[in-house]
């Protein structure tokens, strides 16, 4: 997601050469299962060193994969590192990225496979369960005269109960969805990057409160029109 990987510790994997990945890296095999041990196909798969002792926490030693339609993955390029967390997530079938900046309500069961990676070392017989699905909210953001998509939005997204200086912010594309966590109330400010236009406050039609509670499995498209500032 375009929100989420602003963050540093979401750069790309430093890998040795091929003729030196059997020397230098370790190899994972595994199965992604739903919440209901059904295999997932084209489940995204990654990892990340959980060492203090790496920079920045060794979050810049990362491999990702997908998985086959057996819900299979093979991680071939892993750092040797004694903590290697390990976990799948798939947007397109409602599983979130547990990882992601913009979870705002991690399962509380949710167990992450965490495996020590030797030189060399092939590990298997790693399962990563996803928990239950999520909802999601998508965006399409236009102009309330022209009717045209503006170009590119501000989201401010804050949850209910938590300090103000805990709220994300970011850029986003005009027309954009996001992944919510299930069981929490988000507020949500949109705003036009050109700064020509008014905010926008997200507001329930039936209840009229001020945030957004997601459904599992759902997608709630909002079609928002911004009226230029007087």
């Amino acid at each position: 997601m375009i929100l989420a990987y602003l963050f540093l510790w979401f750069m790309p994997t430093v890998q040795p050469p091929p003729q030196l990945a059997a020397i230098f890296v370790g190899v994972i095999k595994g199965t992604v299962v739903g919440p209901s041990g059904k295999p997932i196909e084209d489940a995204v798969v990654h990892e990340s060193c959980n060492d203090g002792n790496r920079p920045l926490g060794g979050r810049l030693f990362r491999t990702s994969t997908t998985t086959d339609v057996e819900g299979n993955f093979v991680l071939d390029q892993v750092i040797p590192c004694e903590k290697v967390l390990i976990w799948a997530y798939k947007y397109s079938d409602y599983y979130e990225d547990v990882m992601d900046p913009f979870t705002f309500n991690r399962p509380k069961n949710l167990k992450i496979p965490e495996v020590d990676v030797k030189a060399g070392q092939t590990i298997t017989g790693v399962r990563i369960q996803l928990a239950q699905k999520v909802g999601k909210i998508h965006f399409d953001v236009r102009d309330a005269d022209s009717k045209e998509l503006v170009h590119g939005v501000f989201i401010q997204w804050c949850r209910k109960g938590v300090a103000p200086k805990y709220c994300l912010n970011g850029s986003a594309p005009s027309d954009y969805e996001q992944l919510i966590s299930l069981g929490v109330e988000i507020s949500i400010r949109i705003e036009a990057d050109d700064g020509q236009h008014e905010k926008w406050e997200y507001w329930d039609p039936k209840t009229g409160s001020p945030y957004f509670r997601t459904i599992s499995g759902k997608t709630d498209t909002i079609t928002i029109y911004l009226r230029k500032k007087k």
